[in-house]
């Protein structure tokens, strides 16, 4: 998307659309921490998304961004731009690759970090496997699904009213847990805690496969960030603990992936 490639040197002007728990928000998320980038985060109101509406046109789901003021709209689409800005390729390659230790023939690559098989199998891991997996296990009854809209009391600076979060939490809850309901009739699902933990062990037994990452190397590639992204979307949360907590490779990696991140 070459009309708002930003100048070399230069950091990308981007302002994020998001709702917090949202799993393909926090991949986003995640690439731009990983690639140390500035953001500014807009949290959209799920019940009337007033924020979108002005300019949206008849796009209404989070994430969008918008970079340098032109729209792009989900998460697939705002990565692909993001890593066509020179300021996120010299990051990447200068100040995070070029200290790897991995030897010559398995140094992380442009081309390899989001274009590689295994970095597009865990892509999409992340989100059509684990993603789907989230909702059921965090909206499991209403309390769970009020437990899960508590977020709203802790985002940004004031941005909802007092009314607005108790809409929120209260009818927004009832949604999610509705919409929870249908996601497992749909994926045939009748015991989301086992199918969760059984994505988990197959993400460390096929994904991690006793690496330091997902990728191979000593530095994680898009697969990793997914991944990373869709847990910590429900972070604070009780199926966040139950992936983490669990101990095993996926907890060191957890991380490991924090500290490439911070």
């Amino acid at each position: 998307l070459p009309s708002f490639i930003e100048s070399k040197g230069q950091h990308i002007d981007l302002t994020l659309f998001q709702y917090q728990i949202c799993p393909f928000c926090n991949i986003v998320k995640a690439l731009l921490d990983h690639s140390k980038q500035p953001y500014n985060l807009i949290e959209v109101n799920p019940l009337t998304k007033s924020e979108l509406k002005p300019w949206s046109g008849n796009y209404r789901k989070v994430p969008i961004a918008k970079f340098h003021g032109i729209q792009v709209n989900g998460s697939e689409e705002i990565v692909k731009a993001i890593l066509e800005q020179p300021s996120v390729i010299e990051n990447l390659t200068n100040d995070q690759w070029s200290k790897s230790s991995s030897n010559n023939s398995n140094k992380m690559t442009l081309e390899t970090f989001s274009n590689s098989e295994n970095a597009k199998q865990w892509m999409e891991y992340a989100r059509n496997d684990l993603a789907s997996l989230l909702y059921p296990n965090i909206c499991r009854t209403l309390g769970d699904s009020y437990d899960a809209f508590g977020y709203v009391n802790t985002v940004g600076n004031n941005e909802f009213s007092t009314m607005q979060k108790m809409g929120i939490r209260t009818i927004g809850s009832v949604a999610m847990y509705i919409a929870a309901s249908k996601i497992k009739k749909k994926l045939n699902i009748t015991d989301e805690v086992s199918a969760l933990e059984e994505s988990i062990k197959k993400w460390e037994r096929d994904g991690l496969q006793n690496n330091l990452f997902a990728s191979g190397c000593d530095v994680p590639d898009m697969g990793d960030i997914a991944v990373f992204g869709v847990i910590r979307s429900v972070e604070g949360l009780a199926a966040h603990d139950k992936m983490i907590s669990r101990g095993g490779a996926i907890e060191d990696w957890y991380q490991r992936m924090g500290e490439t991140l911070a």
